[in-house]
């Protein structure tokens, strides 16, 4: 790693082929309004050579029609020729701004699982439309055709096969020129793709078992979208509120078969911890509310052991409720997250979340006494001993600010100027997080380069002296904060979200 100062600049300076939205668009779209019938449109699109149109719906919001909806629902299913427009778009749909990042433009494709993006400028007028096909010279290339494989395997092993790639698409997706954190995002999205598509492929053998009835949540770094090839696929199951306890059980058995496909996929899955087969971490919408509220508003009564456990279990359900993101099911929010709104209102939870959340300190070495005297163990773990204590400080920091933001520079951004933490304080936390995030991706990907396993642990040994110094200056910026939040009296200052707007 001894060129990772040079390269990490790189990565975050780089210009990718397209770096507006406004460069992918190739012509102007075909807007049409609500009550167009779909034989106009199907005949709109053959005379313009294109595979959407978009929906005018006169509130400032846009539909989308694509000619595969149309072969669905009109050749499918049967819809009259003279059907509107209105009843087969997708609509509200997504809208990306056309100044804005292509690499935002395609992560926004990815994550809301769309065909195409209405581009709007920042009017609100329309400009154009684009889709997965306009990204075929932007550096994000490798990761969609990577889910475009993914999305088109028809048995395990072939998917097995596709998903094994998934970490050398990263890499090729870095050496195009893409910013390691975008770069993290779209690889996150790639592990959605390979999730949904195991799911999917396991219950094509469980007829029996809808899969309407439940929502499938990613915690942990999956779900703030910060996952790496060594990353845990930690996730838990929301069962509709009716689903009866019996046919939960058979559920169970059938997470347990997409776990193995997963873990035979190359993913990392804790069959012992926050897994969907889990049946601690696969219970109905109400009982998650009923463990959420338990756990918020009676904080460790009675005696220290009670508080230990609470604590730890604290850590856990915020964890799980704070960052559970849905991949499969009901999209938005989790019903369970709810739970947190009034977070703030329970000043005794405040404090337990706080004090675990400081807990996790930085440090400089990962080292043993044993290590000392046998001259050996002298590495730094970049994950819990660096970007952990930067990932707990933002998930607390932002639920003190009422922030439903996942990942974690943007729960800094959303906390920076409030009474825990002063906007210096943030932006050097965000810089600490980009830096390291940055070293633990290509620590991973130089070990899979060289055939060996990721590990978070660096040798020190390895490390140039900038780098060395930088890890130190990181633990000190990233120790220097959490014990001035330690010494912030939560009860007597309120937390309320930094007042953004602009002073004239």
């Amino acid at each position: 790693m001894a060129d990772y100062i040079s390269r990490t600049r790189r990565l975050s300076t780089s210009t990718p082929v397209f770096s507006t939205v406004e460069d992918l668009i190739a012509s102007a779209p075909l807007v049409i309004d609500p009550d167009t019938p779909v034989t106009v449109i199907a005949r709109h699109l053959i005379d313009r050579d294109v595979h959407c149109a978009v929906v005018d719906a006169g509130d400032g919001t846009y539909g989308i029609v694509t000619d595969a909806v149309l072969g669905r629902r009109v050749v499918g299913e049967g819809l009259p020729a003279d059907t509107p427009a209105r009843v087969v778009m997708t609509h509200p749909a997504s809208t990306v701004e056309l100044s804005g990042s292509s690499v935002e433009a395609l992560i926004t494709l990815l994550d809301t699982r769309a065909d195409y993006l209405p581009v709007v400028d920042r009017s609100g007028t329309l400009r154009g439309v684009v889709g997965a096909r306009d990204f075929a010279l932007a550096p994000t290339t490798a990761g969609v055709g990577m889910l475009e494989q993914i999305h088109r395997t028809r048995s395990r092993a072939e998917l097995i096969d596709r998903a094994r790639r998934a970490p050398s698409v990263l890499g090729d997706i870095l050496d195009r020129g893409l910013a390691a954190d975008r770069a993290i995002r779209v690889y996150s999205a790639i592990i959605d793709a390979i999730i949904r598509r195991s799911i999917s492929l396991v219950f094509a053998d469980h007829p029996d078992l809808p899969l309407d009835r439940f929502t499938w949540l990613s915690l942990g770094s999956q779900g703030r979208r910060e996952a790496v090839p060594f990353s845990d696929v930690d996730a838990a199951i929301a069962f509709d509120d009716d689903v009866p306890p019996e046919t939960m059980v058979r559920f169970r058995h059938a997470f347990a078969d997409v776990n193995a496909l997963l873990t035979d996929a190359g993913l990392r899955v804790d069959v012992n911890g926050a897994n969907a087969s889990n049946k601690a971490f696969s219970r109905t919408n109400s009982e998650w509310r009923a463990a959420a509220t338990r756990w918020l508003t009676v904080p460790g009564e009675n005696s220290r052991a009670a508080m230990a456990v609470q604590r730890t279990g604290l850590a856990v359900i915020a964890s799980l409720l704070v960052d559970a993101r849905p991949i499969h099911g009901k999209p938005g929010l989790p019903e369970v997250a709810r739970v947190f709104a009034d977070f703030r209102q329970h000043p005794a939870t405040m404090d337990l979340l706080l004090s675990e959340s400081l807990s996790h300190r930085a440090k400089v070495r990962d080292r043993t006494l044993r290590d000392l005297f046998t001259g050996k163990g002298d590495s730094f773990n970049v994950k819990t001993h660096g970007l952990l204590p930067v990932v707990s400080i933002a998930r607390w920091a932002a639920l003190g600010v009422g922030s439903t933001e996942l990942q974690t520079v943007k729960r800094l951004r959303d906390a920076s100027g409030s009474a825990l933490l002063p906007s210096a304080q943030a932006d050097r936390l965000i810089e600490v997080f980009e830096i390291l995030q940055r070293m633990r991706l290509r620590h991973h990907l130089n070990r899979l380069r060289h055939g060996q396993r990721p590990t978070d642990l660096i040798d020190r040994d390895d490390l140039s002296p900038i780098e060395r110094s930088m890890i130190g200056q990181a633990v000190r910026e990233i120790n220097t904060i959490a014990r001035r939040m330690d010494r912030v009296d939560r009860r007597a200052t309120p937390l309320s979200r930094p007042d953004r707007r602009k002073t004239t």
